[in-house]
């Protein structure tokens, strides 16, 4: 290679004689001539032709250098650029397979997240709602014991106003009847008669306290005498009952409150 750059730059420039270029053609050039300011072999050239050799060295070993730098690089190096550059875009491959696949897990992380939240709210809802259907429960059930309670207190005052008024009355009843029986007592005792049950007998005839009364026109006694248990439907010698009578003695409505009374 060093031996054809030689011959080229020999043509191009046109300064070497056709002896010294053979001479050139038949020497090998090595490394070390290359390097040095002198060439071994042309002692007899003059100093035109060695200061021509030594720019032609120079020339040469800068064409080498330019040569060696634009010369194809070796098919090793280029198949280690090549799986350098496969290495690089498997890892950005990988690098962005890593980077989806981490999307792709913070996204269902995310939708995971919103789910486990829609289900809490979902529970919370629940729980409120149960809550509220508990207590409103409760005041149903609470309103529904007061108003029981407020029913029972209201049939025991009822009670006991019944109770009250069924005292009253059987006081009152209690005192009336004892106010009548001393009103009969008197009666009887002044009428001659001895017992409310026992008739008077006068001349073949018969009367009661009660027909007597009626004949008096007494209603006050003729309650009394009721009241302490006489027998209104019991009859005198002529066979009338007490309120017969009344109505045999009625004129104008004179008898009308015996008539009642006997009622």
């Amino acid at each position: 290679l060093a031996q054809a750059i030689l011959a080229q730059a020999q043509n191009q420039q046109g300064i070497f004689p056709h002896h010294s270029s053979n001479r050139l053609a038949s020497r090998r050039l090595t490394p070390a001539v290359m390097g040095q300011s002198e060439c071994k072999g042309l002692s007899t050239s003059d100093a035109t032709t060695d200061t021509v050799k030594v720019n032609v060295g120079g020339t040469l070993l800068a064409d080498a250098a330019g040569a060696a730098q634009t010369s194809p690089k070796h098919p090793a190096a280029e198949e280690q650029l090549r799986c350098q550059k496969e290495e690089v875009k498997e890892k950005q491959l990988r690098q962005e397979c890593e980077e989806e696949e981490r999307r792709r897990q913070e996204a269902e992380e995310q939708q995971r997240l919103e789910r486990e939240r829609a289900e809490e709210q979902l529970r919370l809802e629940h729980v409120r709602a149960a809550v509220a259907q508990a207590r409103e429960e409760q005041r149903l059930r609470e309103e529904a014991e007061l108003a029981e309670c407020e029913a029972a207190e209201r049939v025991a005052a009822e009670e006991a106003t019944r109770r009250a008024e069924n005292d009253r009355k059987r006081a009152a009843e209690e005192q009336a009847r004892k106010e009548a029986q001393e009103k009969v007592d008197v009666f009887l005792k002044a009428k001659g008669f001895k017992t409310m049950s026992m008739p008077r007998t006068s001349c073949f005839t018969a009367s009661y306290p009660l027909h007597v009364a009626v004949q008096e026109n007494n209603a006050g006694l003729v309650s009394a005498l009721l009241l302490s248990g006489a027998d209104k439907k019991v009859k005198n010698s002529t066979g009338k009952t007490p309120l017969e009578a009344a109505e045999k003695l009625n004129k104008k409505g004179s008898h009308a409150a015996v008539m009642a009374a006997l009622g």
